[in-house]
């Protein structure tokens, strides 16, 4: 299937995504949207179908985490920058080995020509539950080819030096206590990763994951849902960095 970028974008961006779908060198599976709302609505949605788009969307920016040296390509600065240009941010998503790994290296490097402000990368998962059917459908696909989450940090760490904007990585909980926490943010960082999404994970329980995530420089982002209390809707905003979803 032909990769295609569907945004409300400036005429600029929508030329640049139209000649990337007509290109006869990539083709991709899917880019589905992930913007603030979409990732709301997520979990209760999950029965439903979801469209293969990537979508301009708005997000709340967080408290900014520290610069890495030399990277100015921090979610938190790449934020700041357009709400003091009055922009909105526009994050396409797709998830890495669907179809394979080679295709995700071209659809990051194509994402990031079209203008994304921030990428976001999903690693293939057997459960996600937090995903329509969809991304579920994709992260079997690339899981049935064998994808592994060593495959997609060898990919990571080779396109990221080629990109111009920040990478978030997707991924549940249950991979990350696998290699131990510390071990797998160290990992994600040395790979270039620039931020993390946990769907699985409750602010309560968010603790040493935030922490580990700091020593690494890495921005956490953490979710929230139209339904949520005021009062925990604001200290999730508090306790999250880069972006709120």
């Amino acid at each position: 299937m032909a990769f295609a970028l569907k945004a409300s974008a400036s005429p600029a961006l929508a030329a640049s995504s139209a000649a990337a779908a007509s290109s006869p060198s990539f083709s991709a599976a899917s880019a589905v949207p992930r913007g603030r709302a979409a990732a709301a609505r997520r979990v209760a949605l999950r029965g439903a179908a979801r469209p293969v788009a990537a979508i301009r969307a708005s997000a709340t920016a967080a408290a900014p985490a520290p610069a890495v040296a030399g990277d100015k390509r921090t979610i938190s600065g790449t934020f700041t920058n357009l709400k003091e240009q009055g922009k909105i941010a526009f994050i396409p998503f797709i998830v890495a080995g669907d179809p394979d790994l080679a295709t995700t290296a071209k659809a990051l490097k194509v994402l990031d020509a079209c203008g994304s402000d921030v990428i976001e990368l999903g690693v293939p998962y057997s459960d996600p539950l937090a995903d329509g059917p969809v991304i579920q459908a994709s992260a079997t696909r690339a899981l049935t080819k064998g994808t592994t989450f060593e495959d997609v940090i060898s990919m990571v760490k080779e396109v990221v030096p080629e990109l111009s904007c920040p990478l978030a990585l997707f991924t549940y909980y249950n991979p990350i206590l696998k290699r131990g926490v510390a071990n797998f943010m160290s990992v994600v960082k040395e790979a270039g990763v620039h931020g993390l999404v946990v769907p699985d994970v409750p602010l309560e329980e968010t603790d040493i994951l935030r922490s580990e995530a700091a020593k690494n420089n890495l921005e956490l982002v953490l979710l929230t849902t139209p339904t949520t209390p005021t009062e925990r809707m604001e200290r999730i905003t508090k306790a999250s960095e880069g972006f709120v979803y």
